[in-house]
């Protein structure tokens, strides 16, 4: 990547920085009775079978009636502490920019200090559009946001999860691992 240090890098937090899923999946069960795996889970409107609900309004839901356990108990993406620390000792502004709500901010710097995952700025509000964010590449695991960065001119790199769809931002670099990315950037 063509990107050198301070480049600024934007980050999204769920399916890039921790792995939501598999809480959404106990949720699931626990509450819906459903039984269903992370891969499983292809789209953010991804109906939940028996029910009037899509997996975009569970999670809206949870962020709201129980962000500690839903945000709190998610896990650390394999290799995302020894990726963030290489990238800000190589030079790279790292933001985090994530479409949690923000009663939700608290709790999601809490997580990045446990897991000693460094970042020079949390953004505060994000837009929808998230290529409207000032910086130099985004890093997201949904294709429509890293499809809105490419669109405005900024280098886009998909997070590959079972519902990232690589084909909807052809020009985007997709990877799959926190290993890749670390390749990714020369790190």
């Amino acid at each position: 990547m063509e990107l050198d240090p301070p480049a600024t890098l934007l980050l999204d937090f769920d399916g890039v920085l921790c792995w939501q899923l598999p809480r959404l999946c106990e949720h699931l069960h626990r509450a819906y009775g459903v039984s269903v795996a992370p891969a499983d889970i292809t789209d953010w409107s991804w109906s939940v079978p028996g029910h009037d609900v899509h997996v975009g309004e569970v999670i809206g839901d949870l962020m709201v009636e129980r962000p500690e356990w839903f945000l709190d108990g998610a896990e650390p993406l394999p290799g995302v502490r020894g990726g963030m620390h290489a990238l800000s000792e190589a030079g790279y502004d790292l933001h985090v920019a994530t479409h949690r709500i923000p009663e939700t901010h608290d709790i999601s710097r809490a997580w990045l200090d446990r897991h000693d995952l460094p970042y020079d700025r949390f953004i505060e509000d994000v837009p929808r559009d998230k290529g409207a964010l000032p910086g130099d590449a985004l890093v997201d695991d949904y294709h429509g946001n890293v499809a809105d960065a490419l669109d405005a001119g900024k280098e886009g790199v998909l997070f590959r999860q079972p519902y990232s769809e690589p084909t909807a931002c052809p020009d985007a670099r997709v990877v799959d691992s926190w290993r890749d990315l670390r390749r990714l950037f020369g790190v």
